[in-house]
């Protein structure tokens, strides 16, 4: 059965170690993280790639690594991670906990299950393109997408476990861990942070497409939801809601749900940025939290639909594709899929040169 992956791409934004406060980075760029976190996860069987402290994390959520396939030609990689998860949109499916990346078969879900331990959730697929600086999700309809899952899961592999010669662990007095790294000399008083973030990338600014929404935009929506404090600690402009008609929050409200409309005409620059700071890959339907444009004739437009996407066609049959094979039908089409990132890459550069350009003539004359 043919089925299609849905595709979003994610430029990422930081991928290294840091200073505080600045963002040059010092080492351990996506090529060397990636494969670190390659070489942690090989062998081991699939409950070991948990990084974190399941107790120490708030929503209590777990992941693993399902499997992994490196591209030699290219460098890139193919993660499949393994989101534990009780959500019953879907069919949850089994992994072996003790096989290690690309093992085992996978099993669908029954209540009358009895067999060999497995974990229970649903995959989740990520190219990972080092030389591009780009992560690409891939939700097929078995699978799942949790980009801020992904960004913790890689962080935590390289803080907790990925060893690393200029990684320092350290006591304190109270008898907590702490880890950083150097910059491998001695005598280095500096300490570095690792820190890897990624957003979704909008549509290509070079196609026209965000210059004709731009000119079409009269103002600026941002919906979002605040909460009621019970000593009453909100900000002075939000509890002048209160003072309008039918406004009021009913009576031990906890939220309020409230939508800014404000007058704007963005460029397509701006346009852009602000589609990448937030849209979401994985937002739902009937969330409210959100930003959009209204429009002179074409109503109200959310920055969901202006990001870069793409798809992919696979014979899938049924468990979880593997990450090798998933890898072969990627490359087959692989610059249809990303020459729009190489597009708006050469934009930018030659963008940035005119500006040199035009500024070093300023200074000549």
């Amino acid at each position: 059965m043919i089925t299609s992956g849905h595709m979003n791409f994610f430029d990422v934004g930081q991928c290294g170690l840091f200073k505080n406060g600045s963002n040059k980075s010092h080492g351990l760029d996506m090529a060397e993280t990636f494969q670190l976190i390659a070489d942690w996860v090989a062998g081991k069987p699939m409950a070991a790639t948990l990084p974190w402290e399941t107790e120490k994390r708030a929503d209590g959520v777990k992941c693993y690594c399902h499997d992994i396939y490196k591209s030699e030609d290219t460098g890139d990689f193919l993660f499949i991670l393994w989101k534990s998860t009780s959500d019953s949109n879907g069919t949850l499916l089994g992994a072996p906990e003790d096989k290690s990346a690309g093992e085992g078969n996978v099993i669908e879900y029954t209540n009358a299950y009895k067999g060999q331990k497995v974990i229970w959730g649903r995959p989740c697929y990520y190219w990972v393109v080092p030389s591009l600086n780009t992560v690409i999700s891939i939700k097929f309809e078995h699978s799942i997408c949790d980009s801020q899952l992904f960004q913790d899961w890689v962080s935590a592999c390289i803080t907790n476990h990925v060893k690393h010669s200029n990684k320092i662990k350290e006591h304190t007095d109270k008898g907590h861990t702490r880890l950083h790294f150097t910059d491998g000399t001695q005598e280095s008083t500096v300490r570095f942070r690792y820190g890897f973030n990624m957003n979704l990338k909008s549509l290509d600014t070079a196609d026209g497409k965000l210059a004709e929404l731009a000119a079409k935009i009269t103002h600026i929506i941002k919906r979002e939801t605040i909460e009621l404090q019970p000593k009453d600690e909100r900000e002075e402009w939000v509890k002048m809601f209160d003072k309008i008609p039918y406004l009021k929050p009913k009576s031990k409200s906890v939220k309020r749900q409230i939508e800014i409309k404000a007058e704007a005409r963005p460029t397509a620059v701006e346009v852009k940025e602000i589609i990448e700071k937030f849209a979401r890959d994985n937002r739902k339907g009937s969330d409210w939290d959100n930003v959009g444009f209204e429009t002179e004739s074409h109503g109200t437009i959310w920055v969901d639909r202006y990001r870069m996407k793409n798809s992919v066609e696979y014979n899938y049959g049924k468990g979880v594709i593997a990450a090798a094979d998933l890898m072969t039908r990627l490359n087959y089409k692989r610059s249809n899929y990303l020459d729009p990132i190489r597009r708006e890459m050469d934009f930018s550069t030659q963008k940035n040169g005119d500006i040199l350009s035009k500024n070093q003539q300023s200074a000549a004359s």
